[in-house]
């Protein structure tokens, strides 16, 4: 399991950092509609994604993406320290800090906090506890929202909004770092932000172009590979299941009509590779 993996679109050239994989997870417990059987029908999740029992890996990871003399983070994972109502995410201690300097970055290169959606495995290094206070670690960079986003994470009552916000959003705010962007935003460079909504609102995915090749960071429109097969599948926090199975299979479609190198944000162990059709669904083939 790697905790540091790079691929390259063209000119672009993508780096996982990893925080955290989890493996031999009953997958029951991210996919309702799902058995540990149906996940190990598809032999090609095996072992990468699934062990032979059908329970599945998932990671939370960062990517840095380097175009240039750009440096762009997405999805910063979940932190630590944070007060959160998972109690596996919950006050933890994660060398990741350590693996992002070690993948040779520093939190005073990256320019720009891309982040796919705003539940809390996304925004948590966002910020670092400094003398009982919550203050932003990338403090040179611009940090990216959506409208429904930033709308949907101030909704009273939604699943850990308040801590979220009041620690990982809400001190970019106020220290103005903090850009409103449309949801196909071009980022220039051969970044461009598209429309995927249904896990939350307002979520996006980020195509990538440069010389001929085209890439595609997903965030969670997927969340597993065996999720190419079962499109229908809808992940537990979905907020509408509906709208994301529509989703998942028109960006499936275009990843594997593109030829695409897709990364998924939480596929476990090999992260990147190409979606290719599979009778009237999808496989994931890993690079």
């Amino acid at each position: 399991m790697g905790e540091v993996q790079s691929w390259t679109v063209g000119e672009v050239r993508i780096t996982s950092v990893l925080e955290a994989q989890t493996d031999h997870i009953p997958p029951e417990l991210f996919f309702p509609d799902a058995t540990a059987a149906q996940v190990a029908a598809h032999d090609w999740v095996v072992p990468d994604f699934a062990d032979a029992n059908g329970n599945i890996g998932m990671r939370i990871q960062a990517l840095v993406i380097e175009v240039g003399s750009r440096r762009l983070l997405v999805d910063p994972c979940v932190g630590n320290g944070k007060t959160l109502v998972m109690p596996f995410w919950h006050d933890q201690s994660w060398p990741f800090m350590e693996r992002f300097e070690a993948a040779g970055f520093d939190v005073g290169t990256i320019d720009t906090v891309v982040h796919t959606h705003l539940h809390a495995d996304h925004v948590g290094w966002d910020t670092q506890l400094v003398d009982g206070a919550w203050v932003p670690t990338f403090a040179g960079a611009r940090h990216l929202y959506t409208d429904a986003a930033l709308e949907a994470l101030r909704e009273p009552g939604g699943y850990d909004n308040e801590n979220v916000l009041r620690d990982s959003v809400q001190p970019i705010l106020d220290a103005g770092l903090a850009d409103m962007v449309a949801e196909d935003a071009d980022l220039g460079d051969g970044l461009r932000l598209a429309p995927t909504g249904g896990h939350t609102p307002g979520h996006i995915s980020i195509w990538i172009e440069s010389k001929g090749a085209v890439g595609l960071i997903t965030g969670d429109i997927l969340h597993h590979p065996v999720q190419c097969a079962e499109t229908e599948w809808a992940e537990i926090g979905d907020a509408d299941a509906y709208e994301a199975r529509a989703t998942r299979r028109r960006m499936l479609r275009e990843a594997a009509s593109t030829g695409a190198l897709t990364i998924g944000t939480h596929f476990p162990t090999r992260p990147a590779g190409h979606v290719v059709e599979d009778g009237d669904a999808w496989r994931f083939v890993p690079v």
